[in-house]
């Protein structure tokens, strides 16, 4: 009984530590989405780095605190816009692209 406790202990911790790496990794994943679609140059991946990193940080406060959600929800459309100057038309085009096919096919895209 006690080995059976302790293998549903190990396996609970090891699948919790592999949910809080997905989340770490959300903006990581999203810098490399975008370099690969969008051909991003290493400046471009500089600069858009920490502006993913705060969307990403405000979508995880938003899920957290609902309260919230409203007021980040501004501010990613202010970091929208700021990924937007930084990408060429082309590049825009792209990922306007993408996310009428992200639509298409019922995920959760971004309007902006």
């Amino acid at each position: 009984m006690k080995k059976l406790i302790f293998a549903v202990l190990v396996t609970a911790s090891l699948n919790g530590f592999a949910q809080e790496a997905d989340k770490k990794g959300g903006a990581d994943k999203m810098m490399q989405k975008m370099t690969t679609e969008l051909s991003l140059t290493a400046d471009q991946q500089a600069i858009l780095k920490p502006i993913v990193e705060e969307q990403s940080a405000l979508r995880k406060d938003s899920k957290e605190n609902p309260d919230h959600a409203d007021a980040n929800k501004l501010k990613v459309k202010e970091l929208n816009k700021k990924i937007k100057e930084v990408l060429t038309p082309a590049q825009l085009e792209i990922q306007k692209a993408n996310m009428e096919k992200a639509k298409a096919e019922g995920k959760n895209g971004s309007k902006e």
